[in-house]
Order: structure tokens, then sequence, then C-alpha cells
């Protein structure tokens, strides 16, 4: 998957669906690789993915970032495995494990520690890929890294890491504090 040197992201809740289909064909048009979209309150991650697909050719479309506590491991294996079979490889998932307010006030479940419990999400993940529809190529997975500690894990586990809200300053100190894993966290994209 090349997402080239620019991509856009876009806070899409307020967007009508015609708006939707607008941003997705204009950052097409415009050549840009990939459009990434968050996953907040308004649109569910998979399915807003899909809709973008389905109005674009070429775009990568990113969720930049699915909330882990808004879909179990498995589900979201298979919603990935399905968007990258039906869409050629299009879909690039983001993941990350938000903010209290957006897991306990609005979703109602109890906020864990975040590099544990984005571990150990991963680790289902890995099982429920045997049950997931199958694909030529594994579709890539990117963490949101605010800290030292999720970027190490995104090294070592995913394709890489979406810095989101963290200057390319600070992206660069975490980067040069971090040690390669037996070569693998320096093979892995960061996306800034």
């Amino acid at each position: 998957m090349d997402l080239g040197q620019k991509g856009v992201f876009c806070f899409t809740d307020a967007l009508t669906p015609t708006q939707l289909v607008e941003l997705a064909q204009r950052t097409e048009q415009l050549g840009y690789a990939a459009l990434w979209y968050p996953e907040a309150l308004a649109y569910e991650s998979f399915s807003l993915g899909s809709f973008l697909l389905a109005h674009t050719d070429r775009l990568i479309v990113a969720s930049g970032i699915a909330n882990i506590y808004a879909r179990d491991a498995t589900a979201t294996k298979q919603g990935q495995h399905t968007l990258a079979k039906l869409y050629g490889g299009r879909f690039l998932l983001g993941l990350g494990v938000s903010h209290v307010p957006l897991v306990e006030n609005a979703r109602g479940h109890q906020y864990r520690r975040p590099v544990a419990t984005m571990q150990a999400y991963l680790d289902t993940m890995d099982k429920a890929a045997e049950i997931a529809p199958p694909v030529d190529e594994p579709p890539p997975t990117v963490l949101a890294a605010l800290g030292p500690q999720m970027t190490a894990l995104a090294g070592r586990r995913t394709s890489g890491a979406f810095p989101y809200n963290v200057t390319p300053s600070t992206r660069h100190e975490q980067g040069r504090s971090l040690a390669p894993t037996n070569g693998s966290a320096s093979s892995k994209r960061c996306f800034s």
C-alpha cells in the first residue's frame, strides 16, 4: 500500500452523505493517496469506510482512528478483511484506545491501561484472522500512538504508528528513543 507523501485527515461527523462523497472524490481528484477519518460519536468507522470506498476508485481510505472499545477484536478483524477484500486492498485500519470521556461516558465501558489493553486486543485480532474472510495479503494496521510505549507497540506489532495530535518534533524524539526489536521497529513506517 503506497500512502504517498501527503494525505488528508478530516473530521467527518458533521458532514452529510453528499458532503462525504464530495470530500472523498475531491481528495482522489486532487491526487492525494489517502483519506483518514476519526471515529468519534456520529459515524461508525467500518460503515463509513465502506461508504467512502464505494464512491472512489483509487483512494486509500483509512480509519484514523477506530476506537477499540466500539467493537470486539474479532469483529474488527472481520471488518478489516471484508473491506480489504471487497475494495481491492484500499482500506487501512487505524486503531486507537480513545480517551476516557468517549470510552466511559459515551460508550459505558471501563477505560483500562492503554498499552496492555491494545496488546491484548491485537492478540485477539491475530487469532480472529483464521475466521475472517481470506485475503491475498494481510491488510495493514496502524496504531494511534501519542507516547513512546504505544509507538513501540506499533513498531513491534503493526505496520506503523499514526501519531494523531503529536508534533513532528515530538514524533522525531520518540522515534530516536526507541530501540528496534529484532529490526522490526526500524522497518516500520510512521504516518505523520
